[in-house]
């Protein structure tokens, strides 16, 4: 039976799982997208929107929180000051799981995950 059966274990230790996810969420919020695996990309939705939910409340105990959990200050100040504040009027969907086809060497489901609002770029105007 598959009671309190939600965490996909990715065939992994609990540890290694973790540092996974630590470092895929990094990625992430430093590039924007990524290119995994398809069950990588699912369990690192759920992992990332729980920070972008932490980082939409702007409190000192959010910040030491997703600082626990990323360990990176220059991604952590990125996510409250950049990544928070697009998202601050959206109720969740902060991220988007796209498939991509098989990898050519063992056939593994790839997928792109993705911020679904990117940086706006600063378009200058010449006058």
């Amino acid at each position: 039976m598959r009671h309190r059966d939600k965490v996909k274990k990715l065939n992994r230790t609990k540890s290694h799982r973790e540092a996974l996810l630590k470092n895929l969420a990094l990625a992430l919020f430093i590039h924007e997208s990524i290119k995994t695996t398809k069950a990588k990309a699912m369990a690192l939705k759920s992992y990332a929107d729980k920070l972008i939910t932490l980082a939409k409340r702007k409190e000192l105990s959010s910040v030491r929180m997703a600082f626990s959990l990323l360990r990176n200050k220059e991604v952590v100040k990125k996510l409250f000051n950049d990544i928070g504040e697009r998202y601050k009027d959206v109720q969740g969907g902060y991220t988007r799981v796209l498939n991509m086809g098989n990898r050519k060497g063992d056939c593994a489901p790839m997928a792109l995950i993705e911020l679904t609002r990117k940086r706006e770029k600063k378009v200058e105007e010449k006058s």
